[in-house]
């Protein structure tokens, strides 16, 4: 078997000022709001860890928020500055890899590290990902989100879409599922060759498809999943919608909770109706669907 070459792996170091006891508040709040795979403590500070992505601004805003909130539940000596560099893979090594562990998410999938074993339990769905330098761990809340629905609306023979596949992990979830056929994009050409790398690795490559593009792809999907930033979904939510087949479902993340109401509003001006908004700590997924079209509804005093 021919060996892959090395990717490069770039990751951001998030540091918070912190000291005594706020260092384990600020660590969470790095894992659970950022997504950060792992943090460590140092004398006055904490630092978490990000793969790069396209999406910092959304985490530090949000990290923000959950910091500023610290000091009214009564956990003081935490700074509101914070401070991001961009570090390559040499200086944090494969130390990060001690924080990613198998995770159960929602009541079936199983995130699992590639590196890692996991003994599966009957109707698991065991979803193996090496992220690279890919969005799309699990472990951050968006993604979290995003699984949870496709667990729940993913049912055998259904074309599904990911619009911002990262590291490819909804799209080899849904496929794992029973999604006929899965049509996956992302705006960065290394995501795309990680994703790739993870759907082949899964085993789903006869399934799942995975392009270069910032729109989603060409043809009708049952579920489009779009886990990228609030503006972004707003800027596509046309485009959204046209790639939904009547009835379809889309699940859209990556909105900060704050913003989730303006979401709604232009998923809604798009045409779409919002079935439902779930939210985990500072992070919000909505759930929307493509009405039926004038022929395909019921006629009246029909079952």
């Amino acid at each position: 078997m021919e060996s892959r070459p090395p990717v490069r792996q770039r990751w951001a170091e998030i540091a918070i000022a912190a000291s005594g006891d706020a260092q384990e508040a600020v660590g969470a709040l790095l894992t659970e709001v950022a997504g950060c795979a792992g943090w460590r403590s140092e004398p006055d500070a904490v630092s978490g860890y990000l793969p790069v992505d396209d999406r910092p601004e959304g985490t530090l805003e949000a990290l923000g928020e959950a910091l500023g909130a610290l000091p009214e539940a009564g956990i003081p000596d935490v700074s509101s500055e914070i401070t991001l560099r961009f570090v390559e893979e040499a200086d944090w090594a494969n130390a990060w890899k001690q924080f990613f562990k198998p995770q159960r998410v929602g009541e079936r999938i199983v995130v699992k590290p590639t590196w890692e074993s996991w003994d599966a339990a009957p109707g698991d769905v065991v979803v193996p990902i090496d992220p690279g330098m890919a969005f799309g761990t699990g472990l951050h809340a968006t993604t979290r989100l995003c699984l949870r629905a496709l667990e729940r609306h993913v049912r055998p023979g259904v074309r599904v879409a990911d619009v911002g596949a990262g590291s490819g992990i909804l799209a080899i979830a849904a496929a794992l599922l029973g999604a006929a056929a899965v049509a996956a994009v992302d705006i960065d050409p290394l995501a795309v060759r990680v994703a790739r790398e993870n759907v082949a690795d899964a085993g789903v490559g006869g399934i799942v498809s995975v392009a270069e593009g910032s729109a989603p792809p060409a043809g009708a999907f049952d579920i489009v999943a779009a886990n990228i930033l609030a503006d972004v979904i707003l800027g596509m939510a046309p485009a959204l919608r046209d790639a939904l087949t009547p009835n379809g479902l889309l699940i859209a993340s990556g909105i900060i909770d704050s913003r989730a109401e303006d979401v709604r509003r232009g998923l809604e001006a798009a045409g779409l109706i919002v079935e439902e908004t779930t939210v985990e700590g500072e992070w919000a997924a909505i759930l929307a669907r493509r009405p039926l079209a004038r022929t395909d509804q019921v006629p009246s005093g029909g079952t």
